[in-house]
């Protein structure tokens, strides 16, 4: 009994070039990198709150394609339905916490303080005056809001989804197996007669 080669190793091997070049394609360095100075005392004063917050949340993309800020950070309760990352900081109070200059040096990469996971990411896709102005302006809005944890409802929807797939596949399955084991005890049946 000959034993053809199965179609699915050449198709796994085939793919594999492929792969690693998605994975290399999402690491690109843009060609020009761009140097961006820190938001000047009269651009943070003409920051629009409200244009920060879809900046914030991703509605409105960054001039030089940064990730958004929830990704990494929540703030108050305006971070969406479920809520902002965990990697950073909560930012409700802080504006109340830092000065100005302290948060748009950590925007901009240029102040006495910065931040070790930020800096890598917005060395290379900066942000601008303005958006630095108009993120302060949305951290200032925030300043006394309940800060919210999400995660319960987090747990909540994943153990709910968890159960629905389980349910959805038991359903779908629920016959497969009996078929299975009727063949077999079929075969034995036979085989002992």
């Amino acid at each position: 009994m000959t034993h053809k080669k199965p179609f699915i190793k050449p198709f796994v091997y085939a793919l594999l070039p492929l792969l690693g070049l998605v994975l290399v394609g999402c690491g690109a360095i843009p060609a020009n990198p761009v140097t961006v100075n820190p938001a000047s005392v009269n651009e943070i004063a003409a920051g629009n709150a409200e244009n920060g917050q879809k900046l914030f949340m991703g509605y409105t993309h960054f001039e030089y394609e940064g990730p958004p800020c929830m990704g990494c950070h929540g703030i108050g309760d305006d971070d969406g339905l479920l809520g902002g990352g965990a990697l950073g900081p909560n930012l409700t109070n802080t504006a109340a916490e830092k000065t100005d200059d302290d948060i748009i040096g950590i925007l901009s990469n240029t102040g006495i303080v910065i931040s070790p996971v930020m800096r890598p990411i917005y060395t290379d896709f900066p942000l601008t005056p303005q958006e630095q102005a108009d993120l302060l302006a949305f951290m200032k809005s925030s300043v006394g809001q309940p800060e919210t944890d999400k995660e319960g409802l987090i747990y909540g929807i994943s153990f709910i989804g968890t159960l629905g797939v389980a349910l959805a596949l038991g359903f779908i399955y629920r016959n497969r197996l009996r078929s299975v084991r009727r063949a077999l005890v079929n075969k034995a049946e036979k085989e002992l007669q």
